[in-house]
């Protein structure tokens, strides 16, 4: 314990090693945290040396200082706090990998036809190539618009961009460093399901709409409600899952499913306000036996992350899609809405991504 440092805010409580993103800015580690301690355990964030806004949270208990996430070093520190009975919440694709955590296939996208089809679910067209090279060769000859994706995400600059043409097609490739996805775009609407699966059952389950995206055409939720659920959806998540145990988001354009979050994500707060605080209920049932039935997020509930969805609203305004009354409107607060990292009772992960930001427009 000694290792975790001095800080200390909450005595007593399992430990519950996050796994923060390997930038330090993963407001996916900011919500397990504040989630977990909300339901009375102790959060440690793992941290790598670079500023962490998970650590900055009022609600960490403590700092679990390790190598780079994928090297042997990092395994055994996160393994030895795992041995002494804490659990662990991923908060990134490669952490699942590095510690080998159940769930770990999931991330691979080229996998996910397969699962989808197995599960009596579509997935969109999918073409998969071994490199950007290989990729470019063929730039001409596919219909667009088209999404590039990683198959397996390792950074968090290797998200899905949409490319219009073949003359977007070097950039958007640029920060992908292995095999890629290649799917059409579909203007759908987004959707998803999110919860606790364990033992090939669903624990938890909370349905959400996507309202606006950040980035546009190929982003995350920026503005979101939680729905009715999907029953006929939820039957089949078992199957896609199959070896996961833990917190999952799958996430749907329309009825195809583009993706598999198999670990703590950005919206969770929506969950957790909805009444469904999925990482304590995956901590839980490791030690206890699930309850019957399954625990539903409340429909109706609104989710914001602020600084995405102001900067799609100016987006929206700026391309005239929006006037400046409608941006104002969606502007407004809203009683009982949950919010991304930003808070005034624990402002620090806000301050810690915002100086992060500011860094990186003047380098």
């Amino acid at each position: 314990m000694r290792a975790l440092g001095p800080r200390r805010i909450r005595r007593g409580g399992r430990l519950v090693v996050v796994s923060d993103h390997v930038d330090g800015r993963s407001r996916s580690a900011v919500a397990a945290v504040r989630a977990l301690a909300a339901a009375g355990y102790r959060p440690v964030i793992s941290v790598t040396g670079t500023p962490s806004s998970a650590a900055a949270s009022r609600h960490c208990a403590g700092l679990l200082r390790t190598p780079a996430v994928g090297t042997p070093g990092f395994s055994e520190a996160v393994d030895r706090l795992l041995d002494e009975g804490a659990a662990v919440v991923a908060a990134s694709d490669a952490v699942l990998v590095a510690l080998h955590l159940p769930g770990a296939a999931l991330v691979d996208k080229t996998l996910l036809a397969k699962r989808a089809a197995a599960a009596g679910l579509s997935v969109p067209a999918t073409r998969e190539f071994f490199s950007a090279a290989l990729l470019l060769e063929e730039a001409a000859d596919l219909d667009y618009p088209i999404v590039v994706k990683p198959a397996v995400k390792t950074a968090p600059t290797e998200v899905a961009r949409r490319v219009d043409g073949p003359a977007g097609l070097p950039a958007a490739l640029e920060p992908l460093g292995g095999p890629i996805i290649v799917q059409p775009f579909s203007p759908q609407p987004m959707r998803a399901v999110c919860g606790v699966i364990a033992d090939d059952r669903l624990v938890a389950a909370v349905h959400q709409r996507y309202v606006r995206i950040w980035p546009p055409d190929c982003g995350t939720a920026s503005a979101a409600v939680t729905t009715l659920p999907d029953r006929e959806l939820e039957e089949r998540l078992p199957a896609l899952l199959t070896g996961h145990v833990g917190v999952f988001q799958v996430q749907l354009v329309g009825d195809q499913v583009i993706d598999i979050n198999p670990r703590a994500y950005g919206s969770l707060p929506l969950a957790v306000a909805a009444g469904a605080n999925l990482p304590a209920i995956a901590c839980r049932i490791e030690h206890e036996e699930p309850a019957p039935g399954i625990v539903r997020g409340r429909p109706g509930v609104r989710y914001r992350w602020l600084e995405g969805d102001m900067r799609r609203l100016l987006h929206d305004a700026r391309a005239g899609v929006l006037t400046p009354g409608a941006v104002g409107r969606a502007l407004l607060p809203r009683l009982g809405a949950a919010h991304s990292i930003e808070s005034l009772w624990d402002p620090g992960p806000f301050l810690v991504r915002l100086a992060a930001v500011a860094k990186s427009r003047r380098a």
